[in-house]
């Protein structure tokens, strides 16, 4: 079935990083190279692509541009809420679209809201209090050592070695930081010892489960080991930074996919996520954090490394989170869905 596909986005921008702002402040945005693959693997499918960039004129756009559905991958343009914005638009339009709604775009992107629907719902994840933008650290029972974080951004933006504090002092500095330069609240958990993985989710009520990938910080500089940066991920992308599959038992593989299933459902995830969970020297798996719109690059992106060690090609995995989006609204998917379960 070829269909009118339009293809959602926000392009990293060439302009000069202005006064004041973050070094990573178009980290979430997608490259050139990401929008021209999840094109061609969409005319690959048979599909005709729109490309329709999600900026301000998104709404006149989609109104006047007849679509049979939109494959959205856009990060929106400002606010706590950006990543609902155009999911709002496409309800309003009436027009199906790929991945999660309003709502869960929306309290997946604010780390305090989804913690605490984790907490609701047993989702185990570090110990946290929040630090609003502009105020003092208040009274807390946490553990050094600590992590501190934006309380509303992805693609790691904001995380560095100075993001884990082991004194009051350190723990100060840092809200500060996170302060001045993201004008949000600060998120501050506690650190969790241990192994990181990667898990991703296609699909709904019979979810594909991806190879789990794990973080490898072994032949990182000492001050990045055991903290995903975003230099980490910009850097230090190669086989060696990056197992998949895992090297870890079925019954720890199961743990973790127990775990993020669970967490998948408790934000209301539909069609693809990739979450991130820290297993600690006890055994205990904590989810840090779950993203909705994983980073679909195909030279370096988890997602699509995860499916290639699954035997995915890139246009499958694309038409697969495509195809899961048509089943979903109870249209017809074409032969690239994928149903097996981990």
């Amino acid at each position: 079935m070829s269909l009118r596909v339009g293809l959602l986005y926000n392009l990293k921008s060439e302009r000069p990083q202005e006064e004041e702002e973050p070094p990573d402040a178009d980290a979430e945005l997608d490259s050139v190279e990401t929008i021209s693959a999840i094109t061609q693997a969409l005319i690959w499918a048979g599909h005709e692509v729109i490309p329709i960039e999600a900026d301000l004129e998104a709404y006149a756009k989609l109104r006047d541009t007849r679509i049979d559905v939109a494959m959205n991958i856009a990060e929106g343009t400002r606010g706590p809420s950006r990543e609902s914005q155009i999911p709002a638009i496409l309800d309003m339009l009436g027009i199906p679209y790929t991945g999660s709604g309003v709502l869960t775009l929306a309290v997946s992107l604010d780390k305090p809201v989804t913690k605490k629907l984790f907490q609701y719902h047993g989702v185990p994840t570090p110990r946290f209090v929040t630090v609003p933008q502009g105020k003092g650290i208040p009274n807390f029972d946490l553990n050094y050592p600590l992590f501190v974080k934006p309380a509303r951004e992805g693609s790691s933006k904001g995380i560095t070695p100075a993001s884990r504090v082991n004194t009051e002092l350190e723990l100060v500095r840092q809200v500060e930081a996170i302060h001045r330069l993201y004008k949000q609240d600060a998120l501050v958990e506690e650190f969790i010892e241990g192994r990181e993985f990667t898990v991703g989710i296609l699909g709904n009520d019979n979810p594909y489960m991806l190879p789990i990938g794990e973080i490898c910080f072994n032949e990182v500089p000492e001050e990045h080991k055991g903290i995903y940066t975003h230099k980490f991920k910009t850097e230090w992308n190669g086989d060696k930074y990056f197992l998949c599959p895992a090297p870890i038992s079925e019954e720890t593989a199961t743990l973790l996919y127990d775990v993020a299933y669970n967490a998948y459902c408790a934000v209301g995830c539909v069609d693809v996520a990739r979450l991130d969970i820290r297993l600690s020297d006890e055994g205990k798996p904590y989810v840090l954090e779950i993203n909705p719109l994983p980073g679909l690059c195909p030279r370096s992106s988890d997602l699509p490394r995860m499916a290639a060690a699954a035997g995915l090609s890139y246009n499958i995995l694309i038409n697969a989170i495509l195809n899961y989006t048509l089943q979903r609204y109870g249209l017809s998917p074409s032969d690239h869905i994928l149903t097996r379960t981990a």
